[in-house]
């Protein structure tokens, strides 16, 4: 019975009542009658709404889900030098609600409007309901970890030139050529003779790298998307200087923990061109000392080899062409430099080009980096904390990765360096 009926039951039994023509019986029965379809609204009125809040729920918990999903699946395109925008809010999302959960929120943004902004488009970000947050409810910073890797491969070399191998506990020991079998020709029906190559076996273990920035007050200023790319190439071009500084230059000393990088291990395996005595700067180094370096290493890593140098030193290879030869060095037209043909990549961390003296500095490399390892033990991690800098009431976030580097082939590789002493 709808409430229209029951509205018109009830004027109905009020008239008769009040006319006074209907036994006791009957009316007794219509307002049985009445109880009863009440009773049966108030229910079907309760299940009507219990069916509302359910499908409430539902849409409540499918947006979440929605927005997780496009969290994690990255639908934008990344550009080169910056994260996806879903990537950047992302990372600023989970500074916001480490802030808001700290109770520190409010020394970083001043601005109640834009606080109450800040902190309901994190909220949204993760799918998190406005009440108060507990450590449980503050998501981990491990999304994305995919992006920040490429972005450091942006701006870095390493990583996008020497092979990757995943680091696991203890030491990892991915096989390195030894003694490489000879193979000939067969007379037919001939027997074949047993080829025996020979095989060492790197070793690799996680190595932390890292450092944290402190987040400055002019956060206000900025929008989720922005500071979440501020920090993504904040991270990024620090990890990928650290990542070159010991895949290149790590010396085997306590400094590096024990690490050699590519220019150590090429001079301890002989594989170096030496400037002639006296020969202390850069700028004393010929054509000829670069042309050197490609003898020095395997055919294999010879064919695909590459020039790495300070980009400082452009000016001094154009130098290099003459009127002869006028395509010694030269610009592809996709913008990348090559040397007698074979591509230069540029460094930040080796030596730039200088005329003063500079005494036992590497300062080129020539080789095929993908005969080296890449270890890499999960992915780069951002976190954060507002312990760090308590007296100076400022939130530091971190970033870390565990890396380490070790050679496939010795001959993978040469270096160029200069004179010990004038």
């Amino acid at each position: 019975m709808t409430a229209d009926q029951i509205k018109a039951l009830e004027k109905a039994l009020e008239d008769i009542k009040a006319a006074g023509g209907a036994s006791a019986e009957k009316i007794k029965a219509m307002e049985s009658e009445l109880a009863t379809a009440k009773a049966a609204a108030a229910e079907q009125e309760k299940k009507q709404k219990e069916q509302e809040a359910r499908i409430e729920k539902a849409e409540t918990e499918l947006k979440k889900v929605q927005r997780l999903v496009a969290l994690r699946g990255t639908p934008g395109v990344r550009r080169r030098g910056l994260v996806t925008e879903e990537c950047a809010r992302a990372i600023a999302g989970s500074v916001i609600l480490h802030c808001a959960r700290s109770g520190s929120l409010e020394a970083f943004i001043t601005n109640s409007a834009n606080r109450d902004a800040m902190l309901t488009e994190a909220r949204n970000i993760f799918g998190i309901e406005a009440r108060a947050l507990t450590t449980t409810e503050i998501p981990l910073p491990t999304s994305f970890s995919g992006e920040l890797r490429e972005l450091v491969a942006d701006f870095g070399v390493l990583r996008g030139q020497m092979f990757p191998y995943p680091l696991t506990g203890g030491t990892s020991r991915p096989p390195r050529f030894g003694t490489r079998p000879a193979f000939a020709s067969i007379a037919m029906s001939g027997a074949f003779t047993e080829k025996k190559p020979t095989f060492e076996f790197a070793s690799l273990e996680s190595h932390k790298i890292g450092g944290y920035v402190l987040m400055p007050r002019e956060l206000e200023e900025q929008s989720v998307v922005n500071m979440g790319q501020f920090l993504a190439r904040y991270g990024a071009v620090e990890f990928a200087r650290a990542e070159d500084t010991w895949g290149f230059l790590a010396d085997g000393t306590a400094t590096y923990e024990s690490v050699s990088g590519v220019c150590k291990v090429a001079e301890t395996g002989s594989k170096i061109v030496t400037l002639g005595a006296t020969k202390t700067s850069p700028s004393d180094a010929t054509l000829q000392n670069f042309r050197a370096l490609r003898r020095l290493v395997n055919s294999t890593a010879r064919k695909a080899g590459k020039y790495y140098l300070n980009h400082t030193w452009e000016t001094r290879l154009r130098e290099f062409n003459t009127e002869a030869d006028p395509f010694i060095f030269m610009y592809r037209p996709d913008g990348s430099a090559t040397l007698d043909g074979h591509e230069i990549v540029w460094v930040e961390v080796l030596q730039e080009y200088t005329e003063a003296a500079a005494a036992a500095t590497y300062f080129a490399v020539f080789g095929d980096l993908q005969w080296w390892w890449f270890g890499e033990r999960g992915s780069p991690r951002v976190d954060q904390s507002e312990h760090v800098a308590f007296l100076n009431d400022q939130l530091a976030v971190r970033f870390m990765e565990e890396i380490d580097f070790d050679y496939q082939s010795l001959e993978a590789a040469a270096v160029l360096k200069t004179s010990a002493a004038a």
